[in-house]
C-alpha cells in the first residue's frame, strides 16, 4: 500500500508537468506490475490485474487532464486516487 501511495504521489506530480495522461498512467501501473511480477503472482492474475489497473488508471488521469483546475479536479484526484488505492 505504501509503495502504491509513493508511485501515486510521482504520477500526480508528473501529470502537473506533463498534461497527457499516458505517462502517469505508465509511471504508476508499471512499477507496481514489477514488484508484483517479482513476489510471485501468478501470470494469468498478473495479466488480468495490469489490464484493469491501466485501464482504470489511464480514465482516472484522463479525466484529471480534462478537469484540470477548480473542485471539480479535487473532487476526482481524492476520489479516483482512493479508488486507486483500495480497489485496484
Amino acid at each position: 500500500m505504501l509503495f502504491k501511495i509513493l508511485f501515486l504521489i510521482a504520477a500526480l506530480k508528473l501529470h502537473d508537468s506533463k498534461v497527457e495522461p499516458l505517462s502517469p498512467t505508465l509511471l504508476y501501473c508499471l512499477p507496481i506490475l514489477l514488484i508484483s511480477l517479482i513476489s510471485g503472482t501468478p501470470l494469468l492474475s498478473l495479466l488480468i490485474g495490469a489490464i484493469i489497473m491501466l485501464c482504470v488508471s489511464y480514465v482516472y488521469f484522463g479525466l484529471l487532464t480534462k478537469f484540470n483546475h477548480g473542485v471539480e479536479y479535487f473532487a476526482v484526484m481524492g476520489v479516483g486516487g482512493a479508488i486507486l488505492l483500495l480497489f485496484v
